[in-house]
Parts: C-alpha cells; sequence; structure tokens
C-alpha cells in the first residue's frame, strides 16, 4: 500500500495539503500536497530526460537498475531528449544542495534539484513510492523536501575490525535510500590502520586497497553520499609510532611536540584527501589521549586546522581537550562531535563559538565492545522517541549527565548528528546498526517531526519491501522461527533461497544462487543452491545470486540462532517490559529457550528506575521454581528481585539477588513455597560491574 488514507484527499477538486505521514515514506517529507487529478500509470518503459550535469546521467541509471529489479524487469528506464519524458530532472540552482522537488501528475513525473545530494534524496522517495506500491500507478501529488540538518552521519570503525568493501557498499546503499548525508570510516587506532598509505607501507592491514577506496569513493558520490575519513591522534595512534618511531616518536606526548611527526600526519592527512576528494571535511581525532598534557592536544588541533584549512578542507574532531584560552584555545572554527560531554561539555563548546555534532552515548552508540562479546546500544524505539539536537546525555550511571543531561537553547551551531558503530564485527554489523540507523535517519532529517513510533513502524514496512526488492536479488526464508526479527528458530529450520523478483523475459531467469552457511562471502564457486536445506544450529547463510559467473545487486545474510527449549511453564510464553528493546536482543529472548550466554535480553535504561520483565504464563498454575540465566561475564551480575501474581496488577516478592556473590554464575536457581501464578516479574537493576551498569541483559527465565 502506498498511501494510506490518501484516496479521500484525492477526491477533493482543489489543492489539497497531504499530512505526510500518510505517505509510506521515510524520512517524513517536509511538504505534501496533492493536487487532485488522476494517478500517473506507469509504463513499461520510463523514459527519462536530464540535465548535462556531471554525474547526473550515472545517478539515474543507477535509479533504473535498482527500479526494474524492484519491478521484477517491468518497468525500465530509457533515457531521452525529450521534455516530454515521463521522468524529467531539471537544474534548480535556487535549490539548497540537499533540497528537492518532486512532482507527480497524470503523464508525469518531474523532480527538480540543484546537486547530485538533491536529486539521490528525489530519486530515494521515488523509489520508496513505486516500491511500497502494490498497484501499477502513483497518486498525482508534490513534495517539496529538504533537511532541517545538513550533518547526518553514520561512522564505521574500521580501526578495530576489519569491514569488506561489499558490506560497506551495502552501507551506503542504504544511507542513500534513507537520506544519511553521509558515512565516516574510522581508519586508524590502536589495533589496526585500515588506510593503503603509500607514504608509511608497513602501517595498512592489508584489507581494502587503495583502488577498492578509490572505487568506494566514486560508488558513494554516485548515489549523493560523502564518505568522511578520520585519521587518530595524537591518542590511538600506537601504531604510527610502533611501526615508524623515527618519524611519529615513541609517546603521543612526544608525537605533539616533534615538527617530523607532525609532516608525518600531514602526509597522512594530504593521502587520505586524495584517495576521498568529495569530503568538505577531515576528521583528526583528538580524543582520548591520555597522558598527553591537554594543551599539547590543542596545538596540534589547531596546527592541524590551519594546514587542513589550506587543502579546503574543514576540522572535525571528537569532544577531547577542555577549551583552552587564550592562543592555546582551540580555534572555533575546528567542528566536535560531543559525545561524553565531560571533557569539554556541549554548551560550552557552543559559548565558545564551535559548530557541534550531537553523537551522546544516549541514544547513539553502538558498541559490539572489542575484543568481548559484549554490547551497548539503545533500541530502536528509544531512539526514535528520544533522539534530541539538543540534548547530551550518557547511557553510564557513574557518569554526571546520565541523571542530569546536559540541554542546550536551540541554536544553528548544532548542525547535526553522527551514529558510531565502535569497535563491531562485520557478522554483527547488519543485524545490529540497520534496524537502527532508519529511526535516525527519520528525526536527524526532521528533529522537530511528531513521533507515532507505530505510525513509523508501518511506513518502515513498505519501505523495507521496496529496499529489499531493489537492492537484494537473493531472499533467504526459514521455518519454524520463534523470533523472526532476532533470527531464532527452534530445533531445526528449513531454509529457502529464491530471487526476490522474477520475469519470464529477464536477464535474472539466468541467475543462479550460491551459498554459504558460515558467514564467508559467497563466491562463484560456493555451494550451488538447488533446494531448501535444514539446519540444526546456528550459522550465518549468506547467499549471491550470479550471472554468467558475475555476482548482481547485494548479497543477503541472515543470522540463524538455535534453541532447543527445556521445559517449563515459561518456554515460548509472552513477555512484556517497561522499557523498549530491539533486535538481536528482544525481550521475547527470555523465553525462547536459549541459554548460551550471548543470547539475551538487551534493556535500557534499568537505572534509576529498575525495569519490569512480566511474564505471562496464560493460566493460574502452581510454582516453586524460578532459574534465572543472565549475562555473566568477567565477575558482572543480574541484580534483580523476582515477583508473582495471579492477575497481574498484585505482586509479591518471592526471590531477590541484590547482592553480588561471590562466586557470579550465569544460572540462579530459586525457590520458595508453592503458591499459584500467573504472571512471573523480574524486577531488575541492570548487569552490575561490566561496562555500563544501567542496561540489563537477562538470557532466560525459566519457571516450574
Amino acid at each position: 500500500m502506498l498511501v494510506r488514507c490518501l484516496l479521500a484527499y484525492l477526491t477533493l477538486a482543489s489543492t489539497t495539503f497531504i499530512a505526510a505521514a500518510e505517505l509510506s515514506v521515510v524520512p517524513l517529507p517536509t511538504k505534501v500536497e496533492s493536487p487532485g487529478g488522476a494517478a500517473l500509470i506507469l509504463p513499461n518503459v520510463i523514459t527519462a530526460k536530464s540535465p548535462a550535469i556531471p554525474g547526473w546521467s550515472d545517478h539515474l541509471e543507477i535509479f533504473g537498475e535498482h527500479l526494474g529489479r524492484m519491478t521484477a524487469g517491468k518497468h525500465q528506464l530509457q533515457t531521452s531528449d525529450e521534455n516530454d519524458s515521463v521522468l524529467l530532472v531539471s537544474h534548480a540552482p535556487k535549490l539548497s544542495p540537499e533540497a528537492y522537488t518532486l512532482s507527480i501528475n497524470q503523464t508525469q513525473i518531474q523532480i527538480e534539484a540543484s546537486s547530485i545530494k538533491g536529486l539521490a534524496h528525489a530519486t530515494a522517495t521515488l523509489l520508496q513510492l513505486i516500491g511500497g506500491n502494490d498497484t501499477e500507478s502513483i497518486p498525482a501529488m508534490r513534495i517539496e523536501d529538504a533537511p532541517e540538518l545538513s550533518y547526518r552521519n553514520f561512522m564505521i570503525d574500521m580501526g578495530r575490525n576489519p569491514h569488506s568493501v561489499a558490506l560497506l557498499k551495502e552501507t551506503i546503499d542504504l544511507l542513500w535510500f534513507y537520506k544519511i548525508d553521509s558515512v565516516q570510516l574510522h581508519l586508524t587506532d590502536d589495533q589496526r590502520i585500515a588506510f593503503p598509505s603509500t607514504a608509511f607501507p608497513k602501517l595498512w592491514d592489508g584489507k581494502v586497497t587503495r583502488s577498492e577506496f578509490k572505487e568506494l569513493e566514486r560508488y558513494a558520490v554516485q548515489r549523493g553520499v560523502t564518505i568522511i575519513p578520520e585519521l587518530e591522534v595524537p591518542g590511538h595512534s600506537e601504531l604510527l609510532r610502533r611501526n615508524y618511531p623515527e618519524v611519529f616518536d615513541k609517546t603521543g606526548t612526544d608525537l605533539t611536540k616533534s615538527p617530523k611527526a607532525i609532516e608525518g600526519i600531514k602526509t597522512l592527512l594530504d593521502e587520505m584527501i586524495a584517495l576521498f576528494p568529495s569530503s568538505p571535511f577531515i576528521h583528526i581525532g583528538g580524543d582520548e589521549a591520555f597522558g598527553v598534557p591537554e594543551d599539547l592536544q590543542r596545538d596540534l588541533i589547531n596546527e592541524l586546522h590551519a594546514y587542513l584549512k589550506t587543502r579546503g578542507k574543514e576540522t572535525l574532531v571528537w569532544e577531547g581537550p577542555a577549551a583552552g584560552s587564550g592562543d592555546n584555545r582551540v580555534h572555533p572554527d575546528v567542528i566536535h562531535l560531543n559525545w561524553r560531554t565531560i571533557n569539554y561539555p556541549a554548551d560550552q563548546m557552543v559559548n565558545n563559538g564551535h559548530r557541534v555534532i550531537n553523537a551522546s552515548w544516549d541514544p547513539l552508540y553502538l558498541v559490539d565492545h572489542y575484543p568481548r562479546t559484549n554490547f551497548t546500544m539503545t533500541s530502536p524505539q528509544h531512539i526514535y522517541e528520544t533522539m534530541s539536537l539538543t540534548t547530551f546525555k550518557h547511557v553510564n550511571p557513574q557518569i554526571q549527565t546520565f541523571a542530569k543531561p546536559i540541554e542546550v537553547d536551540p541554536t544553528d551551531k548544532l548542525i547535526g548528528f553522527c551514529m558510531p558503530w565502535w569497535e563491531g564485527r562485520e557478522e554483527n554489523f547488519v543485524q545490529q546498526t540497520f534496524p537502527r540507523l532508519i529511526p535516525f535517519a527519520e528525526v536527524a532529517w526532521n528533529p522537530e517531526i511528531e513521533r507515532d513510533y507505530q505510525d513509523f513502524q508501518e511506513r518502515t514496512s513498505h519501505t523495507e519491501l521496496a529496499r529489499m526488492a531493489g537492492f537484494y536479488p537473493v531472499s533467504v526464508e526459514s521455518t519454524r522461527m520463534l523470533l523472526d526479527q532476532d533470527g531464532v528458530f527452534e530445533q531445526s529450520t528449513q531454509v529457502s533461497l529464491r530471487m526476490r523478483t522474477s520475469n519470464s523475459d529477464s536477464a535474472q531467469t539466468e541467475a543462479e544462487i550460491r551459498y554459504t552457511t558460515d558467514g564467508s562471502e559467497p563466491t562463484k564457486d560456493s555451494t550451488l543452491y538447488q533446494e531448501p536445506f535444514t539446519l540444526t544450529d546456528d550459522a550465518t547463510i549468506r547467499a549471491t545470486a550470479f550471472i554468467a559467473g558475475a555476482p548482481i545487486g547485494h548479497g543477503s545474510r541472515r543470522n540463524l540462532t538455535m534453541v532447543n527449549g527445556h521445559p517449563n511453564l515459561a518456554l515460548h510464553k509472552p513477555v512484556t517490559s517497561s522499557t523498549t528493546s530491539g533486535p538481536p536482543f528482544s525481550v521475547q529472548r527470555i523465553t525462547d529457550g536459549g541459554t548460551n550466554n550471548l543470547g539475551f535480553y538487551l534493556g535500557y535504561p534499568a537505572d534509576p528506575d529498575p525495569i519490569l520483565l512480566t511474564i505471562d504464563l496464560e493460566a493460574v498454575q502452581t510454582v516453586e521454581r524460578v532459574k534465572v540465566f543472565a549475562y555473566s561475564v568477567s565477575g558482572s551480575f543480574e541484580m534483580y528481585s523476582i515477583e508473582t501474581s495471579t492477575n497481574g496488577v498484585d505482586f509479591e516478592e518471592v526471590a531477590s539477588r541484590l547482592e553480588k556473590p561471590e562466586d557470579p554464575t550465569s544460572l540462579v536457581e530459586h525457590r520458595f513455597s508453592p503458591r499459584q501464578v500467573r504472571y512471573v516479574r523480574i524486577r531488575t537493576q541492570g548487569n552490575k560491574g561490566y561496562v555500563f551498569d544501567s542496561f540489563s541483559k537477562i538470557v532466560e527465565v525459566q519457571v516450574f
């Protein structure tokens, strides 16, 4: 369904405004109106005319490729020189770089934009409208749209774990489709350097080559997405100093004072500028320079900022040293990403004239803690409902801004948001980041939007169907799923792979599907899919369509987790939570049968008020034991009490674990006198003693 309740508007003779929320579009457009009149019936051949602006025809060709795939080859884009083309693209220099208009009448689709970014936003909207439509027509409408904020960024940490070019391209397509402006590549850290320097070749981790990065830059530019490179100094610079001590010296402090080291850093920056020329920004790190005097940190930031200015680039830094004063004050033109609001609180940044990007831990940080298997991230709903340009909050109760977030008065110094993916591994990337990037995209486009998460989910259900059809030729389907969005199945599952769209006249009928079950990227020599297959253990399915040995579109992936639950009264029973959660850590994980330490529910916040997790046994019955499996690592333990009720209103505490035991374990069995129970409630204050105490991490609850 393309538009909910839109037909009522289309019956009006005069121009009417359409509530943007009635469109299955994400982010919601700024302004939508219906002029009335007949809908556009999409022809099989959609002729398209665009101005001769570098890159525009390339972008339309990419749009046409995804349009054809999305519609099973029924609708094809064909270039034309005629003004009566079905798709008419015009250059409108008065529009801001990311603004666009999209007008649809009975005979034509008209797009106006001033840059390839605006054009890309328009085509993303058009793909969503067409892909979310279950008919062959698009209602007449006019959309005038532009983001409220210019900086809407997703950061990928490549300095801890590698991320493949295929995954980066997949991410860029998601950013295009949901109008996220840029991706920051955190290329250097103490664990690895993902940047292929020719001046300092010993630094490179040997993964992504220069030619591959050049191709990635081209790929992003064609889709209206900016790649922002980051070189982290003076903190997180161990590999610079270890591999080239004769250049970068032996300590972070020495690095900041050494003219030779600074020249080496400038050489690396020059190489990054050459490889990613479209970015107006270069990120130079600037945080966590432990042991380096703050005055030296500020001097380095200012020197590198002055150098980047001569290269026509703006300087980005993480919140690092405090402001300083006099000649040692950080230059006000340096843009700060405020993530902790401790060293240099956000309100002080604004007062000192800095432009500020909100990258607050709550709700924006996504962390797959390196090298441990432990996670910190809030739910998609929490992101959607609480993300605020003016609020700077941490997730750590030990930090002041957890209980007392800093509020900054609205100002044009607040230029946008950054959602960082820190320390993560590729196998967790799509499942954990994509569901959170979509609500981020909508709020970052317009933070003042009236937020209705249920409506947002409804719109997203349509846009995600369109994105899957347009970008992922292969569908991965599985049976016996207990939690489909988390990928949890019981005992065994039958996996089917199929081409998502097919057409008798399409080359896709010649496609063959190759797949793997160990998470490795399929090649033309991987297992050929011929019939459904059965899995009885955890697996990461990856499937790619090939034609004549060449892959088409993105490969699909699905993480599947097998559970074989011990019979108990709570097994597979419904669970509710007083806070929100999200995949792959949904609240239903606590009764799915899985007791593996990593298959936990992740709830936030469990402080200052506890989270209430209520299991409905669906009938009153005798209960005398409850087993709680909670995440436990490095001595951490879940602090909770157990309550029971017959009516779901009046609860009585029957057991608790409120003190850290001498030997924390993942399983605790609580016995109490037999009683009649329908509802079992866990009142948890979170997982204590490891990373952040405000997150609950319960694996399973069994009731007997």
